[in-house]
């Protein structure tokens, strides 16, 4: 088996690490998105800081397959386009407590945690976060990079453009959008579409002050 990193070295890499070890892989450790601080522990959860993303690092290999485990969506998706162009290969990270259900799909980079429910024909794009709990329903699209909070809830036929972020204990009505790049914060109940870019709270939820 070719050689497995997590990038990302802090608690959001630390259930990275538990949900590939849950899954059967042995990664061979973390590796950091910018230069390791000396404050950093060269040591995670058993595994070593291998390095980092920056420059041209002697840990990486044509073979070497990486998770980015960053809870930021910017950072994630620019340490997951980083991987790429240094030619490395996206995994999925897929807790065996998850459920996808039939004709469900989670493309490579994505992570799907513990007790997350992925429903019938429903898509999880590439890099995308459906954290501890969450579920995802029927013809639900998950883009690139977007990230459902734990406990959060996506009725039927919901889109999340690329980058958008559904927070802790959220809802959205089914056939809502939230465009690239949105923010619903935690507890909202979304009823209708949310523009790119655009910072939604409440119950209903309704657009925030910028």
């Amino acid at each position: 088996m070719s050689p497995l990193v997590i990038v990302g070295a802090g608690d959001h890499g630390r259930v990275v690490l538990e949900i590939l070890r849950a899954a059967g892989e042995a990664p061979g450790g973390f590796v950091e998105a910018g230069p390791v601080p000396a404050s950093v522990a060269r040591e995670v959860e058993g595994l070593p800081v291998l390095g980092s993303l920056a420059g041209q690092p002697e840990w990486a290999s044509g073979d070497t397959r990486f998770v980015v485990a960053l809870g930021d969506n910017h950072a994630r998706r620019e340490a997951f386009e980083r991987c790429l162009a240094l030619g490395l290969t996206p995994v999925a990270a897929v807790h065996p407590t998850a459920h996808l259900l039939a004709g469900a799909s989670v493309e490579p980079g994505a992570m799907v945690c513990a007790g997350a429910v992925i429903g019938l024909a429903a898509r999880v794009g590439a890099d995308a976060v459906v954290n501890t709990g969450a579920s995802v329903d029927h013809d639900d699209v998950v883009g690139p990079h977007a990230t459902v909070a734990p406990g959060a809830h996506l009725a039927g036929r919901v889109t999340l453009g690329e980058g958008a972020f559904v927070g802790i204990g959220a809802a959205v009505r089914e056939g809502c959008r939230i465009g690239e790049w949105a923010v619903v914060a935690g507890g909202a109940m979304v009823v209708d579409d949310v523009p790119a870019g655009a910072r939604v709270a409440g119950v209903p939820a309704r657009q925030m002050a910028t």
